[in-house]
């Protein structure tokens, strides 16, 4: 009869577990210095190899930093000079809007002056209309006034050519006419009552001491009157004698 025996326990290696553990033991830059170490015959040259290759990133990340410091150097400078050309720009426009606002507000003074001006030329024009249109009102009366002082300058005429016919007739007729005025020259013209008095051209009467000449006999100077006058001149006095 077999007798079986007992399975037997075989423990695991120590090695093995280390083994399994290797892993997190060698992560990280400990790790690759484990690894250089326990591998090869020569860490020296791993290491010199690591260091090199850390190096060459550092350099590269310099490199880079440089690069990055020299662009944002060359925004920096770029956003100056930007900066400086909105100041620019900025003080430029200032300076053309004070010259334009200035500029506006001459041309508005201008214009004021210009209204002003308008409105006095205007003034003048409709005084120069009312003066022009009084003088056209005046020219035109004194035109009636005119042409009525023609007509009556020529009726005046031919009332004196009627009167200068009729004298005539009167100062060729010789005969003896009976009178009521006589119109004595002096001093100042007068009338005298000659009642009824007859005489001729020619004739010479005797009046407050004083000898006339009968020039004419005609009708009464004063307006309306129909009586007959004897117009006479005063004798000189070598002729009275």
């Amino acid at each position: 009869m077999c007798r079986h025996s007992a399975p037997v326990m075989i423990p695991r290696s120590r090695h093995h577990d280390e083994n399994e553990e290797q892993p997190a033991k060698t992560a990280g830059p400990a790790g690759i210095v484990r690894r250089a170490f326990g591998q090869g015959t020569r860490p020296e040259e791993e290491l010199e190899r690591l260091l090199v290759e850390r190096a060459a990133e550092l350099e590269d990340y310099a490199a880079r930093f440089e690069e990055t410091a020299l662009e944002l150097n060359t925004r920096e400078e770029r956003l100056r000079d930007e900066r400086a050309s909105v100041e620019r720009l900025l003080r430029q426009s200032t300076a053309e809007l004070e010259a334009r606002e200035k500029e506006l507000v001459q041309f508005e003074h201008e214009l004021e002056a210009r209204d002003q001006r308008l409105r006095t030329s205007e003034a003048q024009l409709a005084r120069r209309r009312s003066d022009l249109g009084a003088v056209e009102l005046k020219r035109a009366a004194l035109e009636q006034r005119e042409r009525a002082l023609e007509t009556r300058e020529a009726a005046l005429a031919a009332r004196e050519d009627r009167l200068a016919e009729g004298a005539g007739l009167e100062d060729r007729d010789v005969e003896p006419r009976a009178v009521e005025l006589y119109f004595v020259p002096g001093p100042g013209y007068r009338l005298v009552e000659a009642g009824e008095e007859v005489v001729t051209p020619e004739a010479i009467v005797e009046i407050d001491g004083d000898e006339y000449h009968v020039a004419r006999v005609g009708r009464s100077p004063l307006p309306g009157d129909s009586r007959r006058c004897a117009y006479l001149v005063r004798l000189a006095p070598d002729i009275a004698e």
